[in-house]
């Protein structure tokens, strides 16, 4: 029986081309899927400056005007 997958040395870079390429979509895709994933998560866990009211600022609840 002949082998079938005996292959040039020529062909056999195309074949290795060829798997890396899909290789790098691949990772490129996910990549691409997960940073746009987690980006939207990461602002909302970012912290955000809340006014802060002093003693003296508070409004009192004895003062009539």
């Amino acid at each position: 029986m002949r082998n079938i997958l005996e292959l040039t040395r020529s062909e056999q870079r195309v074949v290795i081309f060829i798997v890396v390429v899909l290789v790098a979509a691949a990772f490129t895709q996910h990549f691409l899927e997960t940073r746009s994933r987690l980006a939207p998560a990461k602002s909302i866990s970012s912290p955000t400056a809340s006014p802060t009211i002093h003693p003296e600022e508070e409004p009192d609840a004895d003062d009539s005007r």
